[in-house]
């Protein structure tokens, strides 16, 4: 089984189930998986809830600014363009598969960093969140999915958690190899902490080689939830972007790979590739698991 934080996983599902004794198995989606009715969102009021980075400039073809600042939480997000890719990978685990085309049709702002531990308690409040390792500029960890949801809901702006494929695309960055630096393995240690390099902790965020669009720890350090339902494949998965919510959500999504890699000890630098997949309940709370925000286009008029 490849996911993170199994221990954690069996423990909530025994309380949950009692005399449960065996670990939970992603459900068989049926051959045609019902998916939920999508409302249509009213647009964030987001005046004020931004400021640009001026030195960064304006995109040249959009005009909105390269890079903005959530003014409460002091969270950066960087401009990712709109634009296509291919999600998935053939080199990799049979969920991973079919290798499809994907369509961002526009703009987002993607975090430039994971979420800090100062930037939650910016939100959250002082108390709210211990992390296993403290620090202000250290990733926040032990957060589950729905704790991750609530900060983005009280920070406001419209802030959000990303889909798994602009996740996908924003990590691969224009790349269509193994990783978003190529398919060299031996540097992977330049652009991310993972198990063989971590000395068993997280680090400070932003002290790796960003990707190719300016984002900083997208493999490694803590891997990060989606909004996304978890499905064993691709097979009927959209192709604009949008997130894959299905009537069963039992298990949301995970990327990015992470400090530690307890499930594949013999290729730790597997769960750092652009296509790696996990998944997990959504009230799993990890030591290896954090998350970033994305937000929409008009945060950066």
């Amino acid at each position: 089984m490849r996911m993170l934080g199994i221990s954690a996983v069996v423990a909530l599902l025994c309380v949950w189930l009692v005399g449960c004794r065996t670990q939970p198995q992603p459900p068989s989606p049926p051959p045609q998986q019902t998916q939920k009715q999508e409302t249509k969102e009213t647009p964030p009021n987001i005046t004020g809830d931004f400021k640009p980075i001026e030195s960064e400039g304006r995109d040249k073809k959009t005009g909105l600014w390269n890079e903005i600042e959530h003014v409460q939480s002091g969270i950066r997000l960087r401009l990712m363009p709109a634009g296509g890719f291919e999600m998935g990978s053939n080199n990799g685990n049979p969920d991973e598969k079919p290798v499809h085309r994907v369509k961002i049709e526009k703009p987002f702002y993607m975090g430039k960093y994971e979420v800090t531990q100062a930037q939650w308690k910016a939100i959250m409040g002082a108390r709210s969140r211990p992390s296993l390792r403290s620090g202000d500029n250290l990733p926040v960890e032990q957060v589950s999915w729905d704790a991750a949801r609530e900060f983005c809901a009280k920070a406001g702006g419209g802030l959000r958690l990303p889909t798994e494929a602009e996740w996908e695309y924003a990590c691969r960055a224009g790349s269509a190899t193994n990783w978003f630096f190529g398919d060299d393995e031996k540097l992977l240690g330049e652009y991310a902490w993972y198990k063989t390099n971590s000395d068993v902790r997280t680090h400070e965020v932003g002290q790796k080689k960003p990707n190719g669009w300016g984002l900083y720890d997208m493999a490694g350090n803590v891997a990060e939830w989606c909004q996304d339902t978890y499905q064993k494949t691709y097979r009927g998965a959209p192709d604009d972007g949008r997130a894959w919510i299905t009537m069963d959500d039992q298990f949301r999504v995970i990327r990015g790979g992470a400090w530690d890699n307890p499930d594949n000890p013999d290729n730790p630098a597997a769960a750092a590739r652009s296509a790696n997949r996990t998944w997990s309940i959504p009230a799993l709370e990890d030591s290896t698991i954090g998350f970033r925000v994305a937000a929409p286009e008009a945060a950066g008029k």
